[in-house]
């Protein structure tokens, strides 16, 4: 059988996956691969047979979305020239992580595809959002990236077909530890403003990934490219993790029971609404890096480590499953054999 996967590679959620699961499928059929956008820190760790421009979301140095930044950089020229001539119709599945190319190139050759995202959970009106709801990001939700079938991941089973969070193999083989530093990785503020901010706090010690180079270091904080192995490394011996309101990242560290502090990108619906799904688990939220927030991540250095709340190993079986399906003609998202939650 042969399939194509796409994802996008403007999130390192969408990566992580993707490193998980494009092995997984490789083991029972062909698979080529289309990766969208080019901002993702993480190595992919196998072969690109399609590296397209795809859509993005830029943000400013204060952590929020810019949308005029957004427009400009993208090229929806460009976008119509991929989707046309994508050959979609080649392949015998097409797996899509929130991919808007490969997306609109199966709506145009009426090639049935399914979704494999976190986004897609948003597709259920029972999934946790802000009490106000973004008419714009429910759009964008929606129609970014359509399918023909979707299975949808989040930390609880909101829906029938929402599925638990995918956690990566590396992450599962590992013997975790609790260090003296806590991993910081919220790449939406500049390097130079967090660490002005963690200065505040002389008692920790901080492990701050970021998606340039830099030099920069203070007495309680280290500056880090972000990369696969390093990354890997601090997560696994830190005390706790700040991070996004993102999906994988706050995913990995309540399967492994580490100390978890998350925020939100400002004017970004998603975050916004994983914050709330998570706060819901225990995890403290703050909004900014200002003085409001101070007392919250001091309350969150005190605070001791909680369990692990591991989530099943089942992305094999679920790619079993799909395969099986679309070798026997029913629904590419039927999963009714399979037992997670």
């Amino acid at each position: 059988m042969n399939v194509l996967y796409a994802f996008q590679g403007t999130g390192n959620g969408h990566v992580a996956r993707a490193r998980d699961l494009v092995p997984k499928f490789a083991r029972q059929a062909n698979v080529d691969v289309l990766v969208a956008g080019t901002q993702s820190d993480l190595d992919l760790g196998f072969p690109i047979k399609y590296q397209r421009y795809g859509l993005a979301m830029v943000y400013n140095s204060s952590g929020a979305v810019s949308y005029w930044k957004s427009l400009l950089r993208n090229k929806p020229l460009r976008f119509l020239w991929d989707i046309i001539h994508l050959p979609v119709d080649k392949y015998d599945l097409i797996v899509i992580d929130f991919e808007s190319i490969c997306s609109y190139a199966c709506m145009l050759r009426n090639v049935p595809s399914i979704e494999l995202s976190h986004q897609a959970a948003y597709l259920s009106k029972n999934t946790p959002r802000p009490s106000v709801k973004s008419l714009h990001w429910e759009f964008v939700l929606k129609y970014l990236s359509p399918s023909t079938y979707k299975l949808g991941f989040h930390f609880a089973p909101y829906d029938s077909y929402i599925l638990p969070p995918i956690i990566r193999k590396d992450l599962r083989d590992v013997e975790v530890s609790s260090g003296h530093h806590y991993t910081v990785y919220l790449p939406s503020f500049k390097p130079s403003i967090l660490l002005e901010f963690l200065s505040q706090f002389p008692k920790e010690t901080f492990h701050v990934f970021t998606r340039e180079k830099s030099n920069l270091m203070t007495n309680n904080a280290t500056v880090f490219k972000i990369d696969v192995i390093h990354y890997a490394e601090s997560f696994k011996s830190c005390k706790g993790l700040i991070c996004g309101a993102g999906f994988e990242a706050p995913s990995e560290a309540v399967h492994l029971g580490k100390k978890l502090m998350v925020c939100p990108v400002r004017g970004q619906y998603e975050q916004e609404s994983n914050a709330i799904a998570i706060a819901q688990l225990g995890v403290p939220v703050f909004l900014g890096l200002n003085e409001d927030s101070i007392e919250l991540w001091q309350e969150f250095f005190n605070s001791p480590s909680p369990k692990p709340r591991p989530y099943p190993d089942y992305a094999s079986a679920l790619i079993g499953c799909i395969l099986n399906n679309v070798k026997e003609g029913r629904h590419y998202d039927d999963i009714s054999s399979l037992q997670v939650w």
